[in-house]
């Protein structure tokens, strides 16, 4: 399946879509709390830049928007908390063997 597909069933599961008003304010407000840092432990780094900043559902369920479940994450460790989860952003899911300290997968 393409991945434009996927990223429509993804959106279709949503309580809020990704492109609507009310999404992007929440989004921005999360942002603003946690002062546009990666909420990841041992991480913190500061995300600027266009698509840098995700915010993430914490339990996954894109269906719970509750401010206490959502958090600012950089790409790197929203990419590798999905990963973790569900195999990738729709994929099947895989077994990931882990990350070193800096992210990069452990041999």
């Amino acid at each position: 399946m393409a991945a434009k597909g996927l990223a429509g069933n993804r959106q279709a599961k949503r309580a809020l879509p990704t492109n609507s008003r009310e999404w992007r304010r929440l989004r921005e407000s999360i942002l603003i709390r946690d002062m546009y840092r990666c909420q990841e432990k041992a991480c913190g780094v500061l995300v600027v830049g266009k698509g840098q900043a995700h915010v993430d559902h914490e339990d996954g369920d894109p269906n719970n928007n509750d401010p206490s479940n959502l958090r600012t994450l950089c790409i790197g460790c929203h990419s590798r908390k999905t990963a973790r989860e569900d195999g990738g952003f729709g994929n099947v899911e895989s077994v990931v063997v882990g990350c070193d300290y800096d992210g990069w997968p452990l041999k």
